[in-house]
């Protein structure tokens, strides 16, 4: 191929640690006597300001690398600094230049001929200019192909049964509902994979913990410069019941993000469970508030409420204490999230909820309010082991709004 293909494309070429980076348009180039002459040039990353619009003849025989940019006709622009009358005797040091490292590069004296020579075909021609177009229609976060292999298989969750429940994502995916047992079931399938109940735990806590941060505004409230506004979460738990166990350990790691966390324990917890008080002796290392007393939790400001106390367990009717926490959470007037509650709770009433590993059976949306998933972080064989299909419909979160179909 002829250099005449190459006209108008942006180009870099270094000209070594003496004469610089320049770029620029390809405006024409003498084979005969190896030069190559530039348009709208930068030099180092400065404008040029020339008499022949930022035009610049380049020696091939200075040339250490060209590299092509994109073609003619092209969104790219070049990063731009402040412009400079160019001086041809002045010498400036190097600054680094961004350079597309998915075309060729070419070193030495040939520089300009070896660039055209490579591209032998029209076919490498083509192949050239669609990888610019696909550079230029995304950016580096961007870099996502359209999907082109026949339909989408939304429903990529599937029971070994027929279930009478299922939930949709955000992004349309099906997520069916299990029964309790169930839910047993691979939590001891989980079990004899050497997924502990301990891991179990933590995975639950620190999707708490996420969904707690992103109701709370993310990253802002928890800035240094807003140290005196930092959050208060108030947390209600029991030992008695896993989800009372799931609330300590998420309330362990809100207060390691200096946000201030009032943990209340039930009167009736049963302290010699090993499970809790390994977790208790976790919290024990922050600066946590820990009570059993209602009057000693705060009024105001609470920005959130971690309900542990409505778990599978759960046997609190007529118990005063309970209503007594009851009242105070309908006067608080706050977001409660409920963790991991009961079917028939029918207590405190939450906003949100959020479930380990799929939704069960028979929720009541009064009580829970808006559902989400969270992510155990499962292998597929926990599943196949109980002839479930499971592919993974949490993307880069670990949870997930859950809607009703």
């Amino acid at each position: 191929m002829t250099w005449e293909c190459f006209v108008n494309w942006t180009v870099s070429i270094d000209c070594g640690s003496d004469l610089g980076i320049y770029q620029g348009q390809i405006q024409s180039v003498d084979e005969q006597n190896q030069r190559i002459q530039l348009k709208n040039t930068f030099h180092n990353g400065i404008l040029l300001q020339t008499d022949d619009q930022h035009s610049i003849l380049i020696d091939a025989k200075t040339i250490r690398d060209l590299n092509l940019l994109s073609q003619p006709n092209s969104n790219y622009q070049i990063a731009k600094t402040n412009s400079k009358k160019f001086h041809s005797e002045q010498q400036l040091k190097v600054a680094p230049i961004a350079a597309n490292q998915n075309f060729p590069k070419k070193n030495g004296q040939n520089a300009i001929r070896s660039t055209i020579e490579s591209t032998t075909n029209e076919s490498e021609v083509n192949e050239t200019m669609k990888s610019c177009q696909i550079q230029e229609k995304y950016r580096c976060d961007q870099m996502i192909l359209q999907h082109n292999n026949g339909p989408i298989d939304y429903e990529q969750i599937l029971l070994p049964f027929q279930t009478t429940k299922k939930y949709l994502t955000d992004e349309g995916l099906v997520v069916p509902a299990i029964d309790l047992q169930l839910r047993h079931d691979l939590f001891s399938s989980s079990e004899s994979f050497g997924y502990s109940l301990e891991r179990r735990i933590e995975s639950m806590g620190r999707c708490t913990n996420d969904m707690c941060l992103h109701l709370l505004g993310g990253t802002q409230r928890l800035l240094v410069k807003n140290r005196h506004q930092h959050p208060t979460i108030v947390v209600l738990a029991t030992t008695n019941d896993l989800s009372g166990v799931y609330a300590i350990c998420a309330a362990r790691i809100l207060a390691t993000k200096n946000i201030r966390i009032y943990l209340y324990l039930s009167p009736n917890s049963k302290r010699e469970n090993l499970i809790f008080e390994n977790e208790f002796k976790l919290i024990r290392t922050t600066q946590t508030i820990v009570t059993n007393q209602v009057n000693e939790l705060p009024r105001s400001p609470v920005d959130l409420v971690l309900n542990g106390l409505d778990g599978e367990n759960r046997r609190l009717n007529g118990e005063r204490w309970y209503q007594d926490v009851i009242d105070y959470c309908s006067r608080l007037q706050t977001s409660i999230i409920g963790v991991d509650p009961s079917i028939d709770s029918d207590g405190i009433e939450c906003k949100y909820s959020l479930i380990p590993l799929l939704p069960l059976l028979g929720i009541s949306s009064k009580y829970f309010g808006r559902l989400y998933l969270c992510d155990l972080a499962f292998g597929s064989a926990i599943f196949q082991k109980l002839n479930i299909r499971y592919s993974s419909p949490f993307g880069a979160k670990s949870f997930v709004a859950l809607h009703e179909n």
